[in-house]
Order: C-alpha cells, then sequence, then structure tokens
C-alpha cells in the first residue's frame, strides 16, 4: 500500500489526467481552401489536442490522424442515412472501408473511440425527414462493428441537437423532449443503454443568448456578477448548466436518468451576429474550460458531469449552410487558414494556442477573389 503523500498524488495525477482527456474538438471541412490534412494534425498536435470529432470518414484526413494518438470520433453524413438503414450489407461494407481499415490494435493505425450515426438528423429545421433510418441505421453499424470484432471496442452514437430538448418556462426542471421526437428518443436512449454508449448531445449557449430575451450575456459567459436564475430551490448560475440541467430532467422524464452524456458540440463564434466577436468567445471558451475543470457538475447533477466536451469548432468553415445565421461560418478557434484568433488553450496544459506553419496560399489575384467570396 502506498504512503499517504505517495498515494494523494497519483489520485491528484489521474484526476488531471482524466480531465485533460475529457476535452476535444470538432473538425469540420466544409471550406473552399481547406489546409491539407497533415497540417491540420500538427495544428491538433501543437494545441494539445488529444481527442477530435469528424463529420464524415475522409480518407485522406485518417491517414493524416494514423499513428497520431489523438483519439477519434468518426461521423456518418445525414445522406447515407437511409442507405445505412435499408441495408446490412452497406454498413458492413461502410465499416470495412473507414473502420476496420484504419484502427488501430495499438498499432499506427487511427484510434476510432466513437462512430457518429448522422450529423443532428433532429433539427428542427430537417423537419423528419431523417427520423425514419437514424435507428436502423445506427443498429446495422453497430451489428457491423460486431461482426468486424470491434463492437467492443467502438460505441456507436447519435449527435443530437440543441433543440432536441426544449423547456417552454425556461425552467430546467420542466424540461421535455420536443413531442414529435419522444418515441424516437426513447427507441435511440434503449439502444444507447444496451451498447453502455452515451448521448452526444448540442449545448448552446450563444443560440439561447439569441434566442432568449431572459438570458444576459453575462450568464451565457460564467461571469460571477451575472443575476442567477432558480428553479425551486436550485440556482443556476449560468447558461450552460441551466441548458445541461434542462436536458437531464427530459432524460428523467422518459426513464434514463443516469445516462452518460457527451457535449458534442459547444462554442462560441467570432463574426456574423450581434456579440459574436473573438474578445467574447476567448471570455465564453475559457470560462466553458475553467467551469468544467472545476468538476463540480451542475445542480441535477453534480456527480456526473459530462464525461467528454467538444469544443466547437476547431476552423472557420465557409461553406457551411448560413440559414441560422452568418455566424455559421465563423465558430472556429482558428482562421481557415490555421491561425489563433485569440487566446485559448483545450484545457491539457497551459500552451495557448499555436498558429499553423508554412501556410501555402493562392496566388494574389486568386486570393483576392476569395476574400471578395467570404465577404459576401
Amino acid at each position: 500500500m502506498y504512503p499517504f503523500p505517495v498515494f494523494l498524488f497519483l489520485t491528484i495525477l489521474c484526476l488531471l489526467g482524466s480531465t485533460a482527456d475529457a476535452i476535444g474538438v470538432n473538425w469540420g471541412t466544409m471550406s473552399s481552401h481547406p489546409l491539407p490534412p497533415p497540417k491540420v494534425v500538427e495544428l491538433l498536435k501543437s494545441s494539445e489536442v488529444s481527442k477530435v470529432k469528424l463529420f464524415d470518414a475522409d480518407p485522406l484526413v485518417l491517414q493524416a490522424l494514423s499513428g497520431s494518438n489523438i483519439v477519434v470520433t468518426l461521423g456518418i453524413p445525414n445522406s447515407m442515412l437511409k442507405t445505412l438503414n435499408s441495408s446490412r450489407k452497406a454498413a458492413e461494407s461502410w465499416v470495412h472501408d473507414n473502420v476496420t481499415r484504419y484502427f488501430s490494435h495499438g498499432g499506427a493505425g487511427v484510434r476510432i473511440e466513437y462512430v457518429a450515426v448522422g450529423d443532428e438528423p433532429f433539427l428542427q429545421s430537417y423537419g423528419d425527414q431523417f427520423h425514419p433510418f437514424v435507428i436502423g441505421a445506427a443498429m446495422n453499424i453497430q451489428a457491423a462493428l460486431t461482426k468486424a470484432n470491434l463492437g467492443g471496442e467502438v460505441k456507436v452514437v447519435v449527435p443530437c441537437s440543441f433543440d432536441t430538448f426544449v423547456s417552454e418556462s425556461g425552467r430546467p426542471s420542466k424540461g421535455h423532449f420536443r413531442t414529435d421526437l419522444n418515441k424516437t428518443m426513447i427507441e435511440l436512449l434503449t439502444f444507447l443503454s444496451k451498447h453502455h454508449s452515451p448521448l452526444f448531445v448540442t449545448i448552446s449557449p450563444f443560440i439561447s443568448f439569441q434566442q432568449n430575451k431572459n438570458i444576459s450575456l453575462d450568464f451565457s459567459l460564467f461571469k460571477e456578477n451575472a443575476r442567477h436564475h432558480n428553479d425551486s430551490h436550485r440556482t443556476y448560475k449560468n447558461s450552460f448548466d441551466l441548458s445541461y440541467d434542462t436536458l437531464v430532467s427530459a432524460l428523467s422524464k422518459i426513464g434514463f436518468p443516469e445516462i452518460d452524456i457527451v457535449v458534442a458540440r459547444i462554442g462560441w463564434p467570432t463574426d456574423g451576429a450581434a456579440n459574436a466577436t473573438s474578445s467574447i468567445a476567448e471570455t465564453f471558451m475559457k470560462g466553458l474550460i475553467d467551469h468544467l475543470h472545476s468538476k463540480t457538475g451542475t445542480p441535477l447533477r453534480r456527480r456526473n458531469p459530462p464525461i467528454e466536451t467538444f469544443m466547437f469548432s476547431l476552423l472557420d468553415e465557409d461553406h457551411r449552410s448560413i440559414t441560422s445565421g452568418n455566424f455559421e461560418r465563423h465558430w472556429g478557434v482558428f482562421t481557415f487558414d490555421g491561425q489563433a484568433k485569440y487566446h485559448f488553450n483545450f484545457g491539457q496544459g497551459t500552451k495557448n494556442l499555436v498558429n499553423a506553419q508554412f501556410v501555402e496560399y493562392l496566388a494574389p489575384k486568386w486570393w483576392l477573389l476569395f476574400q471578395y467570396q467570404l465577404a459576401q
């Protein structure tokens, strides 16, 4: 048995390690001039990012991540859900081409942790066009992983959008899933629980601030002087906890009060809307990291905070849809060419973001045209 001081030291190291491992970042590639994948992997390493969530399974991206020791969540686009739902063979083919081919068994491959089926397929603006296919696609991917002897090593998840759960009164205790999703969410959560997989969900303090006049900017930014929100005997000091516990209440109402939660997307844009600036984004991101590291949890989940959190996003993407607003193209902590927008670290240490080095740019005439397109 270790002497007490040594035991305490080892315990602290374990706690620090588990905290650091729980922070990741979304890497999207919807850009007219994306950085080469090897350059992005250098960026991830230099900024000490240990986990990355992808929205597809680009072979060039997976090749660049091979041997990097970065833990990966692979994404399956919504456009593939119908096919994967209807065809077990299509699911087996996808798993073979994108998981088995690259999976690291302790060697130089890719450390794949999750397969994310769909990209927020329940987003309200999509209507129900993907609803009938999500659960079947997830089950077929799970079966394909099991057949490939990877069922115990790679978990299947379904990323859920911020509008999957609601509270008309703004009180977390009144949180519930959208009525059009109740049956689907019960099916999804039953599937996740059976396979010991977490619920992936977006928390968006920025959009909550935009849509709710009762939420102040200070409350969204984890400011200590923000006016608190009360729900019965519980006090909420920030927008993150308010949204998170709204989800916890929704889960409890349909019988899944203890399921693990992964915050699959959370961030603050730097342009394209009021209060979308680099300085405000920096304040939000630092506040979020400090809050996650505090391990205080939320009023409804003191002992069970998110097991992982993925910042949104690594890079700006000028091809993202702007249906929700121009800010959709400005979520990156880096510009499209890998230059940091503000001082920040991903909670893995004390090192701030490090800019991409030796980036190759277009010839001046094409660069001017590109800048003009960005401004539109």
